[in-house]
């Protein structure tokens, strides 16, 4: 285990505390995740199906997270579960205010590469802004 001080690449990317992943930026109940799936549009990727839905209000972005059981057994779930967690929480300040995203996992992004799965998620926020935008 490293010491607090250690650096670690997968987590101390040198960003100011202010980007972490808090709560109110998190879609957490079943009801947020079918109002988007249901009233949303879709964004395909190849590592996943992002649901993009305007919110009614100018509040900070939300994410969801869903990662089924056709991506793996628990361990292979939770490890990308982890990893999504971490490329969005990296990324969530160019996601516009007004907008809720749920991400979708699909089978292939249980073996994909770090940069890969950062720059999809990138891709994926900038389609959402520019889909929002227009």
């Amino acid at each position: 285990m490293c010491s607090p001080s250690a650096p670690n690449d997968l987590f101390d990317s040198g960003a100011p505390v202010s980007q972490r992943f808090p709560k109110s930026r998190r879609l957490r109940k079943r009801v947020e995740f079918q109002r988007v799936y249901e009233q949303g549009r879709r964004i395909r990727s190849a590592l996943f199906t992002a649901h993009v839905r305007d919110a009614e209000t100018t509040a900070p972005g939300r994410v969801g997270l869903t990662v089924t059981r056709a991506i793996g057994k628990a361990v292979v779930r939770n490890r990308v579960k982890r990893r999504l967690r971490e490329a969005v929480r990296r990324h969530w300040l160019e996601l516009p205010d007004g907008l809720e995203v749920v991400l979708h996992a699909r089978r292939p992004i249980a073996g994909v590469a770090w940069s890969r799965l950062e720059m999809e998620v990138r891709r994926v926020f900038q389609a959402a802004k520019n889909a929002s935008s227009t």
